[in-house]
């Protein structure tokens, strides 16, 4: 009996003993980050080879002009799903990662929207990005993505940053598709200087070799479409010069309809 007392004594005293050590090392712990002072601000971006519409002296200035600016403030007064909020809210940043080292740095890393297409509207000129989120152009860095002007059917005023609304957002995700298409398609989307969206709405390419008017219509069939504009240089330019066709309509199946610039001279060909 008294050996089962010694031993309940001994746990009791072995729990009290974990206990207190469990709390010293809380309040060390909460001490040490209280202790822990954000010196600086180190930033990463992540993608700057391809895109610059941020630098880390922008992401420096953003902090330190807020009210969650972390300089010369301890690790628990640091709210770091705050400043990620902040700078996530900015138009050209998709992604930021903050995090504080026991060094007092605080190390920032920011992933950039990717422009896949430049609209220019009434109200300015706008990017899209691959996710359909539109932001303004900015004058300090030009993304060298394909740019659609003419009759945009989307509604956008001045600045308008995010996603459109569900009619405007049919024409972006076709748009997006044609953009992201050229962009795997690096040898066409060097020809295709030019996209204009005629008024019935049909899409209209102006290239870099050949001083023709490309009538694409709809953004539809998107291979066979190009297929067809193949063709075109491979077959009839070879017969008839870059310079007897001014206008290449793709738009009518299993033709390529060529208007010449004597408009009484029209060519329907059959597509291959």
């Amino acid at each position: 009996m008294l050996k089962k007392v010694v031993t309940y004594i001994l746990l009791g005293i072995a729990v009290l003993i974990f206990c207190g050590y469990f709390e010293a090392a809380s309040i060390l712990a909460r001490k040490g980050g209280r202790e822990v002072m954000c010196t600086d601000v180190s930033v990463r971006i992540l993608d700057s080879a391809v895109n610059r519409f941020v630098s880390p002296d922008d992401i420096r200035s953003i902090l330190t002009s807020s009210a969650v600016s972390p300089i010369g403030r301890p690790r628990d007064e640091i709210n770091l799903h705050d400043i990620e909020n902040l700078l996530n809210s900015r138009s050209a940043i998709r992604k930021s990662n903050a995090s504080l080292a026991n060094d007092g740095i605080l190390d920032i890393s920011i992933t950039q929207r990717r422009p896949i297409i430049r609209i220019q509207t009434g109200h300015g000129a706008f990017y899209i990005d691959d996710t359909g989120y539109i932001f303004p152009w900015v004058s300090t860095f030009t993304s060298y993505v394909p740019i659609v002007s003419g009759h945009i059917p989307v509604r956008l005023e001045e600045g308008f940053r995010g996603t459109p609304e569900e009619h405007d957002r049919r024409w972006v995700d076709s748009i997006i598709e044609l953009a992201l298409w050229l962009d795997r398609h690096p040898v066409w989307n060097a020809q295709i200087q030019q996209i204009y969206i005629e008024e019935n709405g049909d899409v209209v390419f102006y290239t870099a070799v050949g001083d023709q008017k490309i009538i694409f219509g709809d953004i539809d069939n998107i291979d066979y479409k190009f297929a067809k504009l193949k063709a075109y240089y491979k077959q009839i330019v070879p017969a008839y010069g870059w310079e007897r066709y001014s206008v290449v309509n793709l738009k009518f199946s299993d033709q390529i309809v060529c208007t010449a610039r004597n408009k009484n001279d029209i060519r329907k060909s059959t597509a291959i």
